[in-house]
């Protein structure tokens, strides 16, 4: 029983240093993974996974090992921003695959990339004609960068000489049956305003799971319990 309790202690105490070292690694390598962030995340789970199966091995310097490796990893990451000539030892150079449609071989070679893993990324990026390709890159963190010649990219407005309402961000103002005091702040309105506006519609808060202001002016709500989504005009 001792080594069950000590186990849950574990796993509570590494998941807690875990996060903190993810956390003052930064965002950026919650999305993407260059070489050495993933040499540094397969050893911190190598590492946390030996402390939590074995409760014989010392736990304090499983923690030391995991806070160290976070060091080192943030130590590296700012080596890099300093330093082109570092990232490039620690990271791959970003590799142009495709160029004005035309697959580059020896490239592909050079990274050990297969055509076949070449499209698959293609297809990802609605990409099923290679001759639509002006250029590909491959990225350090393995992703596929698509540049599309001119005439198959998709019209914007301004290339039609259309102008286009200002878009920013929406703002919840209730969530799951209770109104988000901070949303309505950010949007400088009252509770007042928002019941009233609901009450309109038939709503009290408790019956909404979700509310959303856009910048329009425009209130979409979700009822609780409903899949399709309403909208109230302000």
């Amino acid at each position: 029983m001792m080594e069950y309790l000590i186990v849950i202690y574990r796993m509570i105490t590494v998941i807690m240093i875990f996060l903190l070292v993810a956390l003052m690694m930064g965002k950026r390598h919650i999305g993407e993974l260059s070489v050495f962030d993933l040499i540094i995340a397969v050893t911190l789970g190598a590492v946390a996974g030996a402390d939590l199966a074995d409760p014989k091995v010392p736990h304090g310097p499983t923690l030391f090992a995991i806070a160290g490796l976070g060091l080192i990893h943030i130590f590296l990451s700012r080596v890099v921003l300093k330093s082109r000539l570092a990232g490039k030892w620690l990271s791959f150079d970003p590799t142009i695959v495709i160029e004005n449609g035309v697959i580059l071989e020896r490239n592909l070679e050079k990274l050990r990339y297969t055509v076949d893993e070449l499209l698959s990324h293609l297809r990802e990026k609605e990409v099923f004609d290679i001759g639509e390709v002006e250029f590909a890159v491959l990225e350090p963190s393995g992703a596929l960068s698509v540049q599309k010649k001119s005439q198959y990219r998709s019209v914007k407005l301004k290339d039609l000489d259309l102008d286009s309402e200002y878009e920013g961000l929406s703002t919840a103002v209730v969530l799951e049956g209770k109104i988000s005091l901070e949303g309505l702040r950010a949007v400088g309105l009252s509770e007042e305003w928002l019941q009233d506006r609901l009450r309109e519609r038939g709503y009290e808060v408790s019956d909404v799971f979700l509310a959303i202001l856009n910048t329009k002016g425009e209130l979409y709500v979700t009822p609780l319990g409903a899949l399709a989504r309403e909208t109230l005009a302000v």
